[in-house]
């Protein structure tokens, strides 16, 4: 049998899946074809939007490179894949201006059918009197029909107009754009051209531009991409080189304004220090790492004192990769946590979440050849090189955060608002009691002394509900890591009602046996007994809440009998904070467990309650609260900042918190998890559908099956 041998026929739509599989969306693309004019040995470029999403909408990219001749536009612009700049980064052959390319796989070229459909290219080099022009028609490749090599590109030599005759490079014309461009779009790009260079390494002799002609209005704000100087004023600094075998030296500083600055070098062997198992060297090389972690809790304004905002920190967060100074793409894009630093927060609530670091980490072709791109640009080929070097990374978070903790500020304990108030209630009950006592025992009665001895007896079960009280705060920040009740929450309503209530009939066999008309006896016995009342509601708030260890019945519940008793509880901060609430509608019944109503209710006001007490103006924090009893539905809506729209589908994830430290992002998850076991909902609504109500953040519970 004769064998015989057949080539590949890759089809014209080829060119397609290179562009639209291999190039995620528009703004890769775009960064994709700046770093093919850094190859180039551009100094320059600069991105043109005109008329965006209008019909003659096209975005141009100019750069001063080198420029394509002929040959080179032939041979390796028109062969893909050539593996020319592979080559170069193997025998480490640099430009004339000292650059190892950034791209390998001559794909790249391809980004500009991502973003639209026609391409007009003028490239020019400086021998050269003329300009090589090319025209593309990316669509004529999708004819699944055609062969790729039916396919032609015109091409043609013009006298320079566009580079003086001394003059070179290469600019980019794309036209009928594949996509509408929003403010969403157009702020991605900015962010990411903002964090192309890395700060301290960045590329050297390389600027990028963007200006926008014709465009909408809100996209001009965008064209500024100078960097804040947020880095410089980062609460806790980490700058680590790190060498081939794991070692890293460091240098940790600690600086906020009106504290004590720390500066402290250091040497921490990261794989013995952390337990890595390593066979060898690291396969992924040295290299450097720069941490940048901020305090973002309102109530200590470290960030208010530094000059800073929550804003200046979301919008750089994240630990991104740099390569030769050059961003490496996703990491460090929003939401993405390769180091998952937040599932270790979730077991360290100190540790440093994601949203709290801003990271830059320096590779570069020479030391760390076996760090690669994936062929679809997003991130690094996942291989060992790969797997060493994450875990290195994160090790060195885990130094910076290692080393925070010793500078930690002491800090008096503190406790929440509910339990501060219950602490001040019992001390009060305490003084009163003493005071009583020191009067009765001057009595020469006996049986009036003996009555004092009970009274000092009360005084005594009052300070063993303080210890239990403060035994359980500390409990309760070891137990609290994964849910807001549980074991020790129980612990505590449960011997604090104990004990109340022994205190409370103590005081009434009190006044059984002692004389009540000595005005000053009676006073003091009515505060004993209206601070012992305050406790005793307290605890009744708090039980339906916290008594979970034993699964309630469920009952029928009046909906704004517990929306009432959930406000009395957070009447204090509701009171403290200048909140104004209103409630309107008419009341209508649920079947559900007591406590579980009642959490739901409780989570959505302490967030309401947090978020207004952010704002800056006193007068106008409101809450509302519309019961629809046609709907079985409630609206609870406050005139807080309101949900930012792109975390809008992320806010019932567990974990997921917009507080920074100050949140554990399990409220809105609890809620959502409660009304599932019913088939009930919860979701967030737009305050543009529904005008009675408030400007802030709004959520509608859905206590019915339809959930219309």
């Amino acid at each position: 049998m004769t064998k015989q041998k057949r080539s590949f026929i890759p089809k014209a739509r080829l060119i397609q899946i290179l562009g639209e599989y291999l190039i995620k969306d528009a703004t890769v693309g775009l960064l994709e074809l700046i770093k093919n004019s850094y190859d180039a040995d551009a100094t320059s470029v600069a991105i043109e939007m005109h008329n965006l999403n209008k019909p003659n909408a096209k975005i141009i990219i100019r750069d001063n490179g080198i420029g394509m001749d002929d040959t080179t536009f032939l041979n390796k612009w028109m062969n893909p894949a050539t593996g020319h700049k592979e080559k170069q980064k193997i025998e480490k052959e640099r430009t004339k201006l000292g650059r190892l390319p950034l791209g390998e796989k001559g794909v790249g070229r391809f980004a500009t059918q991502q973003i639209g459909d026609n391409l007009r290219m003028v490239s020019k080099v400086k021998e050269s009197p003329n300009e090589l022009l090319a025209e593309v028609d990316w669509k004529l490749f999708e004819d699944y029909e055609k062969n790729l090599v039916e396919i032609e590109i015109e091409y043609s030599y013009i006298g320079a107009k566009d580079f003086p005759t001394s003059d070179s490079g290469t600019i980019l014309e794309i036209t009928n754009l594949k996509s509408q461009w929003t403010v969403a779009d157009i702020k991605r790009v900015s962010n990411s051209l903002k964090r192309l260079k890395s700060p301290f390494k960045g590329a050297k002799n390389f600027d990028v531009s963007i200006s926008f002609f014709k465009c909408p209005q809100e996209f001009e704000k965008y064209a500024d991409l100078e960097l804040t100087d947020v880095l410089s004023k980062a609460h806790y600094k980490l700058l680590g080189i790190i060498d081939g075998s794991g070692k890293m030296d460091f240098e940790y500083d600690f600086n906020v304004p009106g504290l004590q600055s720390i500066h402290r070098p250091g040497v921490s062997d990261l794989v013995k220090d952390f337990g890595l198992k390593f066979d060898k060297d690291l396969m992924c090389g040295g290299f450097i790492v720069n941490l940048h972690h901020y305090v973002k809790k309102n109530n200590e304004r470290w960030l208010q004192k530094s000059g800073l905002s929550p804003g200046d920190i979301d919008e750089l967060s994240g630990v991104s990769v740099y390569r030769d100074g050059m961003r490496i793409l996703p990491y460090g894009e929003l939401g993405n946590d390769w180091l998952k630093l937040d599932n270790e927060r979730i077991q360290d609530t100190s540790f440093i979440g994601n949203d709290t670091v801003i990271g830059i980490v320096e590779i570069n072709q020479v030391e760390n050849p076996l760090l690669k791109d994936k062929t679809n640009r997003e991130g690094l080929i996942e291989n060992d090189a790969y797997h060493q070097f994450e875990k290195i990374v994160f090790c060195a978070v885990k130094v910076l955060h290692k080393e925070k903790q010793l500078d930690k500020p002491k800090k008096p304990k503190k406790v929440e608002k509910q339990e501060v108030e219950v602490g001040k209630t019992i001390e009060e009950a305490k003084t009163k009691i003493n005071n009583v006592a020191a009067t009765v025992l001057k009595s020469s009665d006996d049986l009036v002394k003996k009555s004092a001895e009970e009274l000092l007896d009360i005084g005594s079960q009052i300070e063993d509900i303080k210890k239990h009280f403060e035994d359980s705060e500390a409990v309760n920040k070891q137990l609290f890591n994964l849910a807001g009740t549980g074991l020790a929450a129980e612990r505590f309503t449960h011997e604090f009602a104990r004990l109340v209530a022994g205190a409370n009939s103590a005081l009434e066999r009190l006044k059984k046996r002692i004389s009540l008309s000595e005005p000053k006896i009676k006073r003091e016995v009515d505060i004993i007994g209206s601070a012992l009342e305050a406790l005793r509601n307290d605890i009744r708030l708090l039980g339906p809440m916290f008594y979970i260890k034993k699964v309630a019945k469920e009952k029928d519940l009046e909906i704004r009998e517990v929306i009432n008793n959930t406000l009395l509880l957070q009447n204090n901060p509701i009171t403290n904070e200048n909140i104004e609430v209103e409630i309107l509608g008419k009341s209508f019944k649920v079947q559900m467990r007591e406590g579980s109503c009642m959490q739901i209710f409780n989570n959505l006001i302490d967030n309401a309650i947090y978020w207004l007490s952010r704002k800056s103006e006193q007068d106008n924090r409101k809450l509302k609260i519309i019961i629809d009893d046609a709907t079985s539905s409630v609206y609870v809506s406050d005139s807080g900042p309101g949900v930012v729209s792109r975390y809008k589908d992320k806010i019932f994830e567990p974990f997921f918190s917009m507080k920074g430290e100050d949140g554990r992002g399990l409220g809105l998850y609890i809620i959502k998890e409660i009304l599932d076991e019913k088939n009930w909902d919860i979701e967030l609504v737009n305050q543009e559908d529904y005008p009675e109500l408030l400007k802030g953040a709004t959520f509608r519970i859905i206590f019915n099956e339809n959930k219309e």
